[in-house]
Order: C-alpha cells, then sequence, then structure tokens
C-alpha cells in the first residue's frame, strides 16, 4: 500500500505494476537514499571511476541542500574538494565537471545510468531511420508524404542561391528533424517519469484510450504521476507538452475535463506543462484546459520543472541525459548528414542524366505522375475493396470519360 494515504484510497485499487511503480518513487526519494551529502558524493565518484576522499565536512550537511545546489556551485565545490587533495592542476577542471554532473544525476535518478541507456536506445531507434537514400526523402512511410518539389525549389533559389546540392543538404536535415522532434516529446515524459518521486503513465490499453478505467486506463490525461511524497500532501497528476503551442486550442476542453475528473476522484493536485518556453502569453490550449478544471496550474518553461523534478535546475538534468545519450548514440550510428546528401544528390543526378531532364524536373515528374487509376477516385480502389462502386461511363472507343 501506499504511504500518507488510507487503505481505501482510489489510488491503493490501480493494478499491481503499477500500484508497485508509485511505491517505489515514495521510496526513491534523495532523503530517503542517503542520510547526507557525503554519501551522495562518494556514490557519484565511484560512478565516475574517480579515486576521491570525500570531504568530512559533506558529512554534516543535509542531502536535501544538494538539490538546490545549481551546476556552478556543485562544481566549484568539488573543484576545492580535488584542489585540497593535490589533484594534478591540469586534471582538476575536467573531474569536477564530472563529479558535478555525476551528482546532479544522482539528485535527480536513482539509477543515472539506465536513464542514459533507456534514451540512447530510442535515440537509436530514431538515428537509424534518418535518411541515407533518394527514395527516404522522396515518400515517407505514408504514400502521400512527398518531397514537394515546389519547396524544393523554393529553397534551392530562395535560400542557397541555385545549388540544388545545398537544397537536398536542408531537405535531409528538415526530414531528420522531424524524426527527432516526433522522438522528443515522448522522451521527455519518459525520462521525467524516471525521476525521483515521479512514475511515468503507461500508454491506454484496450480500445477506448482516452475513457477512465481503474484497471486499464487509471489516468487519463496525465503523464506524469507523483504519489504523496510526504505526511499531508496529495497525489499529484501531471500533463505535459513540449510548448505551448503543441497542443490545438480545442484539445484544452477534453485535457481539462480528464484533470478535472482525476483531481475529483483521486483527491489530488493537477498540473498542466509546457516545458520549453519563458512565458504563458500564447498559450494555445491553456484558456480550454482552465474553463474546464479552473483548479489545473498551468506551468511552462523553469516554473514546469521546478515542479516536476523539484529542484531548481532541472532543464539542465534533461540536458545532461540528453547530452550523453546523443554523444553515445552518434558515435553508435555513424550517420553523416553531408555524405549521405552527396549520395542523394548523385542518386537524383543519374536519374535525371538517363532521362534527359534537369534533376528537378525529374523529381517533379517522379512525384506528380503515376498510376491513373491511384490518382482518380473514379478510378481509385481501396485496399480491400474488389471494385470502385461507381465506376466511370465508358465511351464508345473504349476510352474513359472523365468528366
Amino acid at each position: 500500500m501506499l504511504e500518507f494515504l488510507p487503505h481505501d484510497h482510489p489510488l491503493n485499487s490501480v493494478h499491481n505494476p503499477l500500484l508497485k511503480k508509485m511505491i517505489d518513487a515514495q521510496k526513491s526519494l534523495l532523503e530517503r537514499s542517503y542520510s547526507c551529502a557525503a554519501e551522495v558524493f562518494a556514490e557519484a565518484a565511484d560512478g565516475i571511476r574517480l579515486m576521491f576522499r570525500v570531504p568530512a565536512e559533506l558529512a554534516h550537511r543535509p542531502v536535501a541542500d544538494l538539490a538546490a545546489l545549481g551546476g556552478n556551485e556543485l562544481r566549484f565545490t568539488c573543484h576545492a574538494a580535488l584542489l585540497a587533495q593535490n589533484f594534478p592542476l591540469q586534471a582538476i577542471e575536467h573531474h569536477a565537471v564530472a563529479l558535478a554532473q555525476r551528482v546532479q544525476l544522482l539528485v535527480a535518478f536513482k539509477d543515472p545510468d539506465a536513464a542514459i541507456k533507456f534514451a540512447h536506445d530510442k535515440v537509436m531507434d530514431v538515428a537509424k531511420s534518418f535518411p541515407r537514400t533518394a527514395a527516404d526523402i522522396e515518400c515517407g512511410k505514408n504514400p502521400g508524404d512527398v518531397l514537394d518539389p515546389y519547396i524544393l525549389a523554393a529553397t534551392q533559389f530562395l535560400l542557397y542561391g541555385g545549388k540544388f546540392e545545398s537544397a537536398i543538404n536542408a531537405t535531409v536535415a528538415h526530414k531528420a528533424l522531424m524524426m527527432i522532434e516526433g522522438l522528443m516529446g515522448h522522451l521527455h515524459e519518459d525520462l521525467i517519469g524516471q525521476m525521483r518521486g515521479n512514475v511515468r503513465v503507461p500508454e491506454p490499453r484496450g480500445k477506448d484510450q482516452e475513457g477512465f478505467d481503474t484497471q486499464s486506463n487509471p489516468f487519463p490525461g496525465a503523464d506524469v504521476i507523483q504519489p504523496p511524497l510526504w505526511a499531508g500532501h496529495k497525489p499529484s497528476f501531471h500533463q505535459l507538452k513540449s510548448k505551448t503551442g503543441s497542443a490545438k486550442g480545442g484539445d484544452g476542453k477534453r485535457l481539462g475535463d480528464q484533470l478535472s475528473h482525476l483531481a475529483a476522484y483521486y483527491d489530488g493536485d493537477t498540473y498542466y506543462h509546457a516545458l520549453i518556453g519563458n512565458t504563458l502569453r500564447g498559450h494555445r490550449s491553456m484558456a480550454g484546459v482552465l474553463r474546464a478544471s479552473p483548479k489545473t496550474v498551468v506551468l511552462v518553461g523553469q516554473a514546469a520543472f521546478n515542479v516536476l523534478t523539484r529542484t531548481q535546475f532541472g532543464p539542465e538534468l534533461l540536458l545532461r541525459v540528453y547530452q550523453s545519450a546523443f554523444s553515445s548514440a552518434a558515435s553508435a550510428a555513424h550517420y553523416n548528414i553531408d555524405r549521405q546528401s552527396e549520395q542523394i544528390v548523385e542518386a537524383f543526378s543519374a536519374n535525371a542524366s538517363v532521362r534527359g531532364i534537369t534533376r528537378l524536373e525529374g523529381i517533379l515528374s517522379d512525384t506528380m505522375r503515376g498510376d491513373p487509376t491511384a490518382q482518380d477516385s473514379r478510378l481509385y480502389v481501396p485496399a480491400g475493396r474488389r471494385s470502385i462502386k461507381d465506376p466511370p461511363v465508358e465511351g464508345g472507343n473504349g476510352t474513359l470519360h472523365l468528366l
């Protein structure tokens, strides 16, 4: 059972795997994992394989103090300790930065290495799909997601002075950036959900993914939950978006209704976060959320991270994990956008040369021309159907009158 809640509280009735995660989140708090700051520094030094004697004064410093220290303050503390232990001057700054960053990660995560590996694996899944051939940018997974020859022409002449090669490079970069953008939203939710005191709400199961069900979908509208962390503390439910414009205005009422229901059913607090940004001005869905759920707190940027991470350096913590994951994934994926773009340009050039047309004309032709029966609804037969419902009228000469 969860601490700080009565036995019959609805949170104690959710399915066991999720209940266990909430119990583990309560136990993972920094103050319950370490008795003093010295223990955190000792584990941090061990994690980076640094032969470091923890300063005696840290044994008397409350572990909670570390959550209030920024990167510069931690780095200064580590620098002074290393200097006092006669580390080589040329190595002190490097070790101080590494030790301070590891301390920060331990403040945020029970298992920093698992969080970094999780992020690395997610990034690798996307990096493997980065464009490598002409076909990769000509058409996406959806057959309708084709390369726009007119935008390519605009890019070539308006941005790159007529250089086709540079326009292709930009197109490849744009395609990759869209994949990265799709990755980041869920990655934010997943990593924040792994931080101390937090639980990532699993994706809904079953047919009705918006409906409430205590077993299959107990928290619709929430991406992260924080079980009560001390006596008198209410559970809190958090909806996360990347930016204030990530959700359309029309989504506000639906999200607000869901958050309002969670607050009432579980007697909890609700928050609506936009992680990236520095003002609520221009928030597309805030008004709709607040109309449906007036007690929901809407936060953006640093204010959102303060609540989600219970530290003053939440954004920096997330960046730390991402930098490690991106760096390791880059080394493993061996993706070089310039090299891939050159190969794609060569493919377009060879295709155009054989046909005796320009590269842009070749792309235009391949994008626009196709099987007539796949381009006209009067001829098109969707997958799973044997014939068109109302075939076009056939003329006396056997031609189809496309009216």
